[in-house]
């Protein structure tokens, strides 16, 4: 008996089966990498972006990280990591604690990751499959690095254990992962001040 997908699963991204090649200036990217086992892809989304940006240094973990905050914001993002993950309050005061603001245009518009120069979190519906070849889809952090024009298609870096650090998701599918897994859409560009 085949399994069913449900609609979700439809839009989500399958990084397995993207098969764009990833530009030369992204392939060494390091990505942080959380656990099989928590909800903390948007904490590493966060860590990767805040290297990148040079607010952090590249042996900047996690626990370093949520050590700058203050004690009551530390608390709660450690009490959620396993079970809930972050939200957006938590986000900006990770980046608060970085030297990073966090914009959020609240829009539902694709041209928005299309600025060169921008990283964006982005809350999508991601395929995972397991080591043990089990797939299940769920709703999950990334970083939008680039957006490729001529390919139609946006470079991403995930956190997830599972899947490949960095990797191309033509437009049109990612469009339909980031509609579906969170109603509004959520998205926001983490930068400088």
């Amino acid at each position: 008996m085949a399994a069913q997908i449900s609609e979700g699963e439809n839009l989500a991204i399958d990084p397995r089966n993207v098969t764009q090649r990833v530009p030369a200036a992204w392939r060494a990217l390091r990505v942080a990498k959380q656990s099989d086992e928590d909800h903390a892809c948007g904490l590493f989304a966060f860590v990767t972006a805040a290297r990148m940006l040079g607010c952090v240094g590249d042996d900047e973990d996690v626990h370093k990280l949520l050590g700058r905050l203050d004690p009551a914001d530390s608390a709660r993002i450690r009490f959620r990591l396993p079970t809930v993950g972050l939200y957006e309050k938590d986000i900006r005061a990770l980046a608060k604690s970085v030297g990073l603001s966090v914009y959020r245009p609240n829009l539902r518009e694709m041209a928005q990751f299309h600025e060169p120069g921008w990283i964006w979190m982005a809350f999508v519906l991601v395929r995972f499959t397991s080591p043990d070849g089990i797939v299940t889809s769920a709703s999950h952090y990334v970083l939008i690095l680039d957006y490729l024009a001529t390919e139609a298609a946006l470079v991403v870096a995930d956190p997830h254990p599972w899947n490949r650090d960095v990797y191309c998701v033509p437009e049109e599918q990612f469009e339909a992962a980031w509609l579906g897994a969170k109603d509004p859409p959520w998205a926001a560009a983490v930068h400088k001040y």
